[in-house]
């Protein structure tokens, strides 16, 4: 039996970026303009993240909707926009709508969620490696990350497992955009994981697509009712017994595609999305419920009667994890005083979003007096720089999902916009770091330079406004 494996030398690298989604996306981008070589490493076979293998054409967080006024707010910038300004240009994303229907939902499925950029997820894929390639980053796709070596506070080498065997990569920095914290765990970082008490995360979704769908007839329905999330044909469902989950709404929003939309309704419970076994179950668990919930769809639900099941995607959609310790974690009591940081890298003006790990259409965040929604209470969250540094390693920053923060603070900086937002601070702040040779070592007054250069950071202006 062979209990030796060779490890291929692959090379060395200023930056190596682990992870493929927008976080890590921006970083490797950000880092490789400013003439870093830099190598990202995904273990799929695609960029774009959840929002690609997991379905969420949603690209959420870069918009914020003002009620009052009746407009759309750009809150994050840089290379967001520009990617999804160049998506927009291309006919394959939707600007978000402006529709007057805050009176009765602070968000807006109409069926697009207001401050939401719809995009096609298979041109959003090809989109993102163009960008890449053009800006000079090394792209590795069917690549795991198995394990990390270390000396004295520093990364010294990834080991990565593919279909020729093993590898090691060597760089002076090494960004961890994994979403669920995989290099900053294998490092030794210190981690928190779920609800303090339990340790349980939050409702996974398997995500569907279907087409056929008549948007004229349910958008109807939903102006009728005030019901955008089709809440009494659940109830009045349930009470039948013809609604056998525990999910309660019903999230479905149009694609780029008319007629087309994503199902973003299922919850599943007890869904470790670090743990392999937990999510076979799950993938298979939601295939079977994509089926099940499109007959209820077609059988009661206007404007659905003749929708297809055109795709159900084979990644489960993750919405919680691992979070660092970080030198500077955000705290859910500076989250909502709206607390200013001068190391201030990123920001979100997104909402609480944190389903009940046990109770799926409860989101104890929402509407809750003593812990007021962001987006209702206009709330902008700062990420201060030393939220996106592990407390143990030099050379090492996150950015994404995994951030340190407490986990209420996190529903409100794991969707795309702010996870592109410290992306791309991560990547500028490696080019400092290669120079100190430490990212707690950085000017963060020459990253926020850079930054605010980047249009990245800034106050809402006139001249960021939609329109």
């Amino acid at each position: 039996m062979k209990t030796e494996y060779e490890c291929r030398e692959e090379g060395s690298y200023d930056l190596i970026v682990a992870g493929g989604g927008m976080a890590g996306v921006c970083c490797a981008i950000a880092a490789a303009r400013q003439g870093l070589n830099t190598l990202l490493l995904e273990k799929e076979g695609c960029l774009g993240g959840t929002a690609c293998t997991a379905g969420v054409m949603q690209l959420l967080g870069g918009r914020w909707y003002d009620p009052e006024n009746d407009r759309m707010v750009r809150v994050i910038g840089g290379l967001f926009d520009e990617i999804t300004d160049e998506l927009i240009a291309m006919g394959a994303a939707v600007e978000p709508d402006t529709v007057d229907i805050h009176h009765y939902n602070p968000y807006g499925w109409y069926p697009r969620m207001a401050a939401g950029i719809s995009c096609e997820v298979d041109t959003l894929k090809w989109h993102l490696e163009r960008k890449c390639v053009d800006a000079g980053v090394h792209l590795r796709f069917f690549t795991t990350i198995v394990g990390a070596e270390t000396k004295e506070a520093r990364v010294t080498r990834l080991i990565t497992h593919d279909k020729g065997g093993f590898s090691s990569f060597r760089a002076k920095c090494f960004a961890d955009c994994t979403g669920d914290g995989d290099l900053a765990e294998m490092t030794g970082c210190p981690m928190e994981k779920g609800r303090e008490e339990d340790g349980a995360m939050c409702p996974a979704t398997t995500i569907f697509y279907v087409d056929q769908v008549d948007t004229a007839r349910y958008v109807a329905y939903q102006n009728e009712h005030e019901s955008p999330k089709l809440v009494e044909i659940i109830h009045e469902l349930k009470e039948a017994g013809r609604w056998p989950w525990d999910f309660e709404i019903f999230i479905a929003i149009e694609t780029p595609t008319p007629g087309t939309f994503m199902v973003n309704t299922i919850r599943q419970i007890d869904v470790d999305g670090t743990d392999a076994a937990s999510l076979t179950r799950a993938a298979m668990e939601g295939r079977g419920l994509a089926h099940e919930l499109l007959k209820v769809m077609k059988e009661y639900f206007p404007g659905f009667e003749k929708a297809h099941l055109s795709r159900i995607f084979d990644h489960v959609g993750i919405r919680e994890t691992r979070r660092i310790a970080a030198r500077e974690p955000i705290t859910l009591e500076n989250a909502l005083a709206g607390k200013h940081y001068d190391d201030c890298v990123a920001s979100t003006t997104y909402n609480f979003d944190l389903p009940d790990p046990k109770r799926p259409s409860y989101d104890p965040m929402m509407g809750d007096a003593k812990k007021p929604n962001a987006v209702r209470e206009h709330v902008r969250i700062e990420i201060p720089y030393g939220a996106l540094l592990p407390r143990n390693m030099e050379n090492l920053i996150v950015a994404g999902r995994c951030l340190g923060a407490e986990r209420e603070v996190m529903g409100a900086c794991r969707v795309m916009g702010p996870c592109a937002g410290m992306g791309q601070a991560a990547g500028l702040a490696a080019g400092l770091a290669v120079k100190t040779g430490s990212f707690a070592y950085v000017s963060v007054r020459q990253l926020r330079e850079l930054l605010q250069e980047s249009g990245c950071i800034g106050a809402v202006s006139d001249e960021d406004i939609i329109g």
